[in-house]
């Protein structure tokens, strides 16, 4: 288990001086065209590795006991966070997602998504023998779903909607819930679907650029088509460490939910797929983690961090490659952004707290 922690640190620290490395390479002309200052992002990325830090630090120092037992309570706590972000938010891009402290923004649904899941996780380990009772398992999940996707609606936020809903089906499959109950829920999710269509315009625009963004070369693709030229033009080996084309003013967000993209163009395929590797690598070492760990609670909460995690990783690279519909979502330890940053290195933290505190089989 020793081996399989430091392994966790070493591909985490890998990931982390990439993204700083890649961060500057994205954004160090835009930032000296807009702030006057080349290190502006890095800057400030640097502040948020920091905070993550200790952040990590006091994850992995926490006792995990008492989480469980205080689940409920962080839960409320993350829904009171959610529902004062409407009110006292700041508006970007037509959406109210962040508190402004000092100069710096913060999405409250990226530590929320980990408070979640160590509820889910409590919860589940509660409720151990009543997995085939749809009204006392499913039906309270599905409730507290349903209320934090509303939250994130109103925001709004359908992408991140989406994101828990997915957490919640995954976590509950992993648990051994009835197929027939994830189906139902599957049939239930359309209707709330096809209604968040009718609201949500800027949801259709996103689908029509994802389905056809040559057609909208000039609106709703451009953002699709720059990251399919980055790429593109990366071939096999790229053009270069620093040498992207598409970061000069092409590519919105280079820096930040496109950040991959920028990677296959200045090290071509072999670059973006070592990239990948060091995430698989990584990965495994959180399942082999999972193998080793007694105590169901433990067990439940590692999986959902595992699956957040993956989840981040399948939906960034999706969408620039043109796989998924637009999707503001980060690059774990690769795009720039504090929230994000700080909220997965917790996430790290809990990771090696479990591996710490779990208990073991035999090596």
């Amino acid at each position: 288990m020793q081996k399989l922690k430091w392994r966790v640190i070493l591909l985490s620290f890998i990931l982390i001086s990439a993204g700083v490395i890649f961060l500057y390479s994205s954004s160090g002309i835009y930032s000296e065209m807009v702030f006057g200052d080349s290190f502006y992002y890095l800057k400030r990325q640097l502040l948020f590795i920091f905070l993550g830090l200790i952040a990590a630090i006091v994850a992995y120092k926490v006792d995990l006991n008492k989480v469980a037992s205080h689940s409920r309570g962080l839960l409320f706590f993350g829904l009171a966070i959610l529902l004062s972000v409407l009110f006292f938010g700041i508006r970007a891009g037509g959406a109210k997602r962040w508190f402004r402290l000092g100069g710096f923004g913060v999405q409250p649904i990226e530590f929320v998504r980990i408070i979640y899941i160590v509820y889910l996780a409590a919860f589940l380990e509660r409720r151990r023998y009543l997995y085939k009772n749809f009204s006392r398992v499913c039906f309270p999940v599905y409730s507290i779903t349903a209320i934090l996707m509303l939250l994130l609606i109103l925001q709004p936020d359908f992408g991140n909607a989406i994101f828990i809903a997915l957490i919640s089906i995954s976590l509950l499959y992993f648990t051994g819930i009835p197929f027939k109950f994830l189906f139902y829920t599957l049939i239930g999710i359309i209707p709330f679907i096809s209604i968040a269509f009718w609201k949500l315009p800027y949801l259709k625009l996103r689908v029509l650029g994802f389905l056809s963004p040559w057609r909208h070369s000039e609106s709703i693709g451009f953002q699709l088509i720059q990251s399919f030229i980055a790429i593109g033009s990366g071939r096999l080996f790229g053009h270069g460490l620093g040498l992207s084309r598409q970061k000069l003013f092409y590519l919105p967000q280079a820096h930040n939910d496109f950040i991959f993209s920028i990677v296959a163009e200045e090290l071509g395929f072999l670059g973006a797929f070592s990239l990948l590797l060091v995430y698989i690598f990584l990965i495994w070492n959180f399942i082999s983690i999972l193998s080793r760990i007694e105590g169901l609670f433990k067990r439940l909460l590692l999986t959902g961090l595992i699956i957040s995690f993956s989840y981040q990783i399948v939906i960034n690279v999706g969408v620039c490659l043109g796989l998924l519909p637009t999707k503001g979502l980060p690059l774990p330890f690769i795009s720039y952004g504090g929230s994000s940053m700080i909220a997965n290195m917790i996430l790290i933290g809990l990771i090696l707290n479990i591996a710490k505190r779990g208990g073991s089989l035999s090596e």
